[in-house]
Order: structure tokens, then sequence, then C-alpha cells
């Protein structure tokens, strides 16, 4: 009874939630003529959709439209593997690209914008072939072998920083899981909260693979950064100041609970990393 309450009350909020934010946000309606950001967006169940569905969206379209119409401007959605998303930010032919773990070679060309679109824990997992009789224990534990990962995509410290195991890089979870199934790597490295989409995505079940015993627990910040080199780098002040005053109004809240995120506490809260050593899952 009190999940049930818990639900209909979210939903009322969402509902109430225009009209309650009105005079702070109200835009005009949008325009053909209107100044264009365009907005990179690659397929990260359950964040970010733009496969298999008649139009993207996401958390980050969620959070970019009301601010984009308050400064009068269209959001155009590209839609792009990951590292295909990061290219064109990087040479500024899209202006948006959201999702992203701060790096300092990241913000030599991208200016991430405060606050964090995300904060979470989860766990960076290691998955093989049932027939894989070498467990992961530790990092230690892959030297001589190989593991599919992200390419362009930052893990956690001890991972990204190894030189003695073989990277193969795709363009998604999904091709991952899917080279290690069909036994073309050893192992395959994701994010524990995005595995189970990933998994449909490559048309397998989670009891296909192996989960290894070894994970590394992290807070994931994701935030939106802007290019540099946009021709519309000028307006990232102002979408900034924009996205605060939506973050303090209660709208980032709201699309957290929707979402399934918990909120963000302290947004000045540095990252903590914590290897741990658990059973594989059931």
């Amino acid at each position: 009874m009190l999940t049930m309450f818990k639900q209909s009350l979210l939903v009322l909020l969402f509902c109430l939630l225009p009209s309650a934010l009105t005079p702070l946000f109200a835009a005009p309606p949008l325009r053909a003529d209107m100044p264009v950001l365009k907005l990179a967006m690659y397929h990260s169940p359950p964040y970010y959709f733009t496969e298999d569905v008649a139009e993207p969206h996401g958390l980050s379209l969620d959070l970019l439209k009301p601010a984009a119409r308050q400064l009068g401007l269209r959001i155009e959605i590209v839609t792009c593997p990951f590292p295909r998303c990061l290219k064109l930010a990087e040479q500024g032919e899209v202006d948006i690209v959201a999702g992203l773990i701060k790096t300092g070679e990241r913000e030599s060309y991208l200016h991430f914008i405060q606050p964090a679109m995300m904060n979470f824990v989860s766990s960076f997992v290691f998955y093989s072939r049932h027939g894989q009789d070498h467990d992961i224990h530790s990092v230690a534990d892959l030297s001589g072998h190989s593991v599919t990962v992200m390419r362009d995509a930052v893990y956690f410290p001890a991972f990204d920083q190894a030189a003695d195991f073989e990277r193969v890089p795709v363009n998604s979870e999904a091709k991952a899981l899917e080279l290690v199934h069909k036994g073309r790597a050893d192992y395959a490295i994701t994010i524990e909260q995005t595995a189970e989409g990933s998994f449909a995505q490559a048309g397998l079940q989670l009891s296909d693979l192996k989960r290894q015993p070894y994970h590394v627990n992290q807070n994931i910040r994701g935030y939106m950064a802007f290019s540099r080199q946009s021709p519309n780098f000028q307006l990232a002040a102002k979408l900034e100041q924009m996205l605060e005053q939506q973050y303090r109004a209660g709208m980032f809240h709201l699309l957290w609970q929707k979402y399934h995120l918990p909120a963000i506490q302290n947004q000045a809260q540095k990252p903590v990393v914590t290897p741990l050593t658990a059973t594989p899952a059931e």
C-alpha cells in the first residue's frame, strides 16, 4: 500500500511540475527559425534510448529541453555510437554530449556543465563464457588475457592504468558481451547498472555468461558537456545557469526519481572508489 501511494504521489508531482514551475521557466513556443543546439545521444538503457524507438528519449533530453526552451533554443538530436559522439563533440560538430565521466583529457575539448546530471554507486563487473576456468579476483588476474572495452570509455584507475592485458575496443557494451559470448575475447567489462539492457540489446540472457567474482564499486558521476569547438560555445554559461536554476527548483530530483537514480546531496562531493571481492551474481 505504501509503495502504491509513493508511485501515485510521484505521478502527481510530474503532472503538477509544469504548472508549478511556469513562472520560473515560462518559454516561448518552438519555432522553426530558433537557433539549434545539437545533442549527441547514444543508446545506453536505462538512461538513453536511441535504438528501436519511435524517437530518441532519455534523461539528458528531459533535463536539457526546458533549459533550451527558456533560452529560445531548439534541440536537434544526433544519434551516434558512444565513441562517435565523443569525436563529434571534440570536432565541434555537435554542441553537447551527456553522461560523461570527467577526465583531464576530456576537459581539454569539453566544458563539463554543473550541476552533475547523474550520480550513482554501481559496480564495474566482468563477464566470461561459462567454460572459462580462469576466474578474476583482481586486475592482475587479467594479465595475458583479452578484455572487450567501450572505445574511448574510462572505467576505474587500476583497470585504466594496467598494461598487461589486451583491450579489444568496441562501440557498445552489447557488442562487448556479444564478442565474449562468441569466444572472440576472454572477458567483458560493463557497468552493473546498465548490464541488463546491454545483455538484452545483444540478444542474450544474464545467464548466458558467467559473472566473475571480481568487481569494483564506484561512485559514478555523469555530466553534460559542451564542446569547446562548438560555434555555440558562448551559450554554455547561460545554459549552465539555467540548469542550475532547474536543479534548485527540484526538476533534477524529480527526473532522478523517474529514472530510479539517487539524489545528489552534495555536488562538491569527490568520487570514491572501493575495490570489492564478491561472489558471482545468482
